[in-house]
């Protein structure tokens, strides 16, 4: 009987690494992963799935999120798409479920690697955000677009996203459908 306990804990454990090999999990903070879109080109059978934030970790690091983002961008010629915001943000949490809707997440899947960072009370990553988007003026969330090679395609500066509550799946679409890069 242990025996088999003992082989079924190891297939187990083994099921799990595997599941978990292509993870990008930072090292140093124990954090979740999820921060990233990862996806490998659609022709692979052994492509993981592709995850979305659920949420704003202030345990991520933005800049080895983006790192790893740009890194796959250029494999694969998709865009990074970065979402500046909080948790404690509605406008932040509409938007996050707009990007789930099965209106928007498989176009935000097919053009872009989804970072979500977390900008606390406007006291979290600010260093990181001011390279990319002016928080004062753009209010969050905020997004800003990235080539592969990491020059800024666009930034909400004009806050069009600071009032997310009032959007629809169609204007966030056509937000990412202007900006997706042309493939």
């Amino acid at each position: 009987m242990r025996q088999r306990v003992g082989v079924a804990a190891a297939a187990a454990a083994a099921l799990l690494l595997a599941a978990c090999a292509g993870q990008d999990t930072p090292a140093t903070t124990g954090a979740a992963p999820a921060t990233t879109v990862v996806a490998q080109p659609a022709a692979s059978p052994t492509a993981p799935a592709v995850t979305l934030p659920d949420r704003y970790d202030p345990e991520r690091d933005p800049a080895a999120d983006l790192k790893a983002a740009l890194a796959l961008a250029k494999a694969d010629g998709k865009a990074v798409l970065i979402d500046f915001g909080a948790d404690w943000c509605p406008d932040c949490h509409v938007l996050h479920e707009l990007f789930q809707s099965p209106e928007t997440k498989p176009l935000l899947e097919q053009n872009y690697h989804l970072l979500a960072v977390d900008v606390g009370e406007f006291d979290h990553n600010l260093k990181f955000a001011a390279k990319y988007v002016n928080l004062n003026r753009s209010g969050i969330p905020a997004l800003v677009v990235l080539t592969p090679d990491g020059k800024v395609r666009v930034a909400t500066n004009d806050g069009s996203f600071a009032n997310a509550r009032s959007m629809d799946s169609k204007q966030v679409n056509a937000f990412l459908t202007k900006w997706a890069p042309k493939r």
